[in-house]
């Protein structure tokens, strides 16, 4: 065999080894809407490419032909598997059965075809070797050749000009992932119109060699930066309207692993933050100056809610969360968020509670829409229990009155074991759901002045006034002991989870709440070292 031919074929090996690597890759690490579609494209492209090669490396004719009908599965199936992948990634509605039925016909009655030997002149007219002993075939066109050819570059044609168009439309990382997507579609797209043309206008240049396998490395190349570098399966463009950017409502969409994927000029003033810096951030980061914002953009039920931002002047937010479900799976593909400025409003509606205050009426109404404020503010919305800032003043009061009647005060500070791998396996819900049971639990298990606080995450902070480090050491136990062993339920599974607890006390391990909490702090931390699901005692 000659030299050429061996490194023709070496470089089709190497571009399908390339295609299902990244089939592989992307098997093994994401889950995402259209990754199958992916991986079958790909792979269609790895059978393309080996065919080709062996048709190349084989001596027979007979070997030559074998290996062009295998090659014609990667053929016939590519351009519709594109077609349909790109579908999904603009998340274009879903081919229905009888369309997806309709465009598959071609693609079959070709294989059909090519797979038969009284049928096989339809599509190739002839086939003969163009070298004794190796290189590829020299094929003369049948007449259903042209009619699969025409249907492959009608589907390679709509899903490249749909990708241009979200190309115009889109910005930012959207535009990175589809510029490349258009890339690694037209490199071989552009290959085999050129050999078309070549081999049928200007037959006396033709050397019997379809270069379109060969730039398969390219396009693999193409998809793989797009997967490494611009999160093609893991970061998907979610639809949006031109509207979005003329409503006069901030506007913001964010993913189901928490990212921003868009947000709308209103919003991007609002902030005074540019859109390249918000699109694949986390909400906790963007919204750092106004933390009474980053739960609300966390909740993954639909919500709606007014909140009032410090500033000045304050600010005063509606805001609307509305979560985003796949169409097949039903499952959570992200949350678009729509927060109308209220202020002016909510400064007429002051205005006239201040010019109605000499009513009676008015007033105790005034007092009771405070005093359901002021309860709002110290509790925590997802479970109910008091909030940090709630214990930062029961510290306050707690620890000068132990002082005036020399008693003690204990403090446990606990953390749900293993509480990310809930919220993964299961999804925000299922770890929703842990976190009530057991602000519950601790709510039924305390004693009558316990303070349990909600500290952040998944940490709870229990207040015991009156309560030596000792019994505080043995109620965490008791308490730990009886959470390990409740069963909850969540989407038909009976679940159990476990706390780990650190104990400190006034006045043994420090003379302020702070240093109280950063001792009941260190001792949790050594139970989470040790093993979790214990409570360890604070010892300096």
């Amino acid at each position: 065999m000659q030299i050429q031919w061996i490194v023709f074929g070496a470089i089709l090996v190497i571009s399908a080894i390339a295609a299902i690597s990244i089939a592989i890759y992307i098997a093994i690490n994401y889950r995402m809407h259209g990754h199958i579609i992916m991986i079958l494209m790909l792979i269609s492209l790895a059978i393309w490419s080996f065919s080709y090669a062996m048709i190349t490396f084989a001596d027979s004719l007979a070997a030559k032909i074998f290996w062009l009908r295998v090659e014609n599965l990667g053929i016939q199936t590519q351009p519709l598997l594109w077609f349909v992948y790109v579908l999904n990634y603009l998340r274009r509605k879903s081919l229905k059965w009888w369309q997806g039925v309709l465009l598959a016909v071609i693609p079959l009655a070709s294989l059909v075809m090519i797979a038969s030997n009284n049928w096989f002149h339809l599509y190739y007219a002839s086939v003969t070797p163009i070298a004794f002993g190796g290189g590829p075939l020299a094929i003369e066109r049948g007449p259903w050749y042209w009619v699969a050819l025409l249907q492959s570059y009608t589907l390679n044609g709509l899903a490249t000009i749909l990708l241009i168009w979200r190309f115009i439309e889109f910005r930012n990382i959207f535009q990175k992932q589809m510029g490349l997507l258009i890339g690694a579609a037209l490199v071989p797209w552009i290959v085999n119109i050129l050999y078309q043309i070549v081999t049928n206008l200007f037959p006396k240049l033709y050397l019997h060699i379809d270069l379109t396998p060969i730039t398969f490395t390219i396009s693999s190349g193409l998809i793989s930066m797009d997967i490494l570098r611009n999160r093609l399966m893991d970061l998907e463009p979610i639809a949006r309207d031109v509207v979005m950017e003329h409503i006069p409502e901030l506007v913001f969409v964010v993913d189901a692993h928490d990212r921003f994927l868009d947000v709308n000029t209103v919003a991007e003033n609002w902030l005074g933050i540019p859109k390249n810096e918000i699109i694949g951030q986390d909400p906790i980061a963007v919204f750092k100056p106004w933390p009474q914002l980053i739960n609300r953009f966390l909740l993954t039920e639909e919500t709606r809610e007014e909140v009032r931002i410090p500033g000045s002047p304050p600010r005063t937010l509606d805001v609307v969360v509305t979560p985003l479900y796949d169409n097949i799976s039903r499952t959570l593909s992200g949350r678009v968020i729509v927060a109308h400025d209220v202020t002016e409003r909510k400064q007429l509606e002051d205005k006239l509670t201040l010019a109605n205050e000499e009513l009676e009426k008015n007033i105790k109404e005034v007092n009771s829409l405070r005093e359901k404020l002021e309860e709002l503010a110290i509790r925590d919305p997802l479970t109910g229990m008091f909030n940090r800032r709630f214990l930062a003043e029961a510290l306050d009061k707690e620890i000068p009155k132990a002082e005036r009647e020399r008693i003690s005060v204990g403090i446990v500070m606990m953390d749900v074991d293993y509480f990310k791998k809930f919220n993964d396996t299961y999804g925000h819900k299922c770890g929703d759901i842990v976190l009530k049971g057991l602000a519950d639990f601790l709510s039924k298990n305390t004693r009558q002045g316990d303070i349990v606080c909600r500290y952040g995450g998944e940490e709870f902070v229990i207040l015991m006034p009156n309560a030596t480090q000792q019994d505080a050491y043995e109620s965490a136990e008791r308490w730990r002991d009886e959470y390990s062993a409740t069963i909850f339920h969540f989407d038909g599974k009976d679940m159990q989870a476990t706390f780990s607890a650190g104990v400190a006390s006034y006045p043994l391990h420090g003379s302020t709440g702070e240093s109280i909490l950063h001792a009941a702090d260190k001792a949790l931390y050594l139970s989470k070292t040790n093993g979790r699901n214990r409570v360890t005692l604070y010892n300096e």
